[in-house]
């Protein structure tokens, strides 16, 4: 009897371990942008911490539009991005993008939109100052391909 209770708390315990790393891993990834992440990731100092934002607007045969925010403070790039656009073709998913053009192209994933409700939504964070990349654009992408670093299909753009 007292092997059985001890299996069984172990069990519970191992399953509770796991929630707890599935949500500590997936937690800054993809999740709504809202007015309180920015304030978390703002600087302990109590110094001001700049957020723009900016819209981002339908390119070629897509509709829709969007809202992407990105502010630098406290060590932290936080970038995130709102749209309201169909869902991808079959086999496609949405990704993000934050460009720069001068002195020469440059550009990198900021990862995959996620369908919450009715809107796409990315959230991206890092410690390296992003603030000189003014672009940012929403692409679609072929699932099979993944993250492969290869912008396919403006779907959004807009500039801060």
């Amino acid at each position: 009897m007292k092997n059985k209770i001890v299996s069984i708390v172990a069990a519970l315990l191992v399953v509770g371990l796991y929630f707890v790393y599935k949500n500590t891993k997936t937690k800054d990834v993809n999740v709504v942008v809202t007015e309180e992440e920015i304030e978390k990731e703002s600087p302990e100092d109590g110094s001001d911490v700049l957020v723009e934002e900016t819209e981002m607007k339908a390119v070629g045969d897509y509709s829709g539009e969007g809202t992407a925010t990105r502010s630098f403070g406290g060590g932290v790039f936080v970038h995130g991005v709102r749209a309201k656009i169909n869902d991808p073709s079959e086999g496609k998913f949405y990704e993000g993008w934050l460009v720069k053009k001068e002195p020469s192209l440059d550009f990198f994933s900021t990862g995959k939109l996620k369908k919450e409700g009715e809107e796409y939504v990315l959230f991206y964070s890092n410690e390296e100052d992003g603030s000189e990349y003014k672009e940012v654009v929403v692409t679609e992408e072929t699932e099979e391909l993944g993250l492969d670093n290869n912008p396919e299909t403006h779907v959004l753009e807009g500039s801060f």
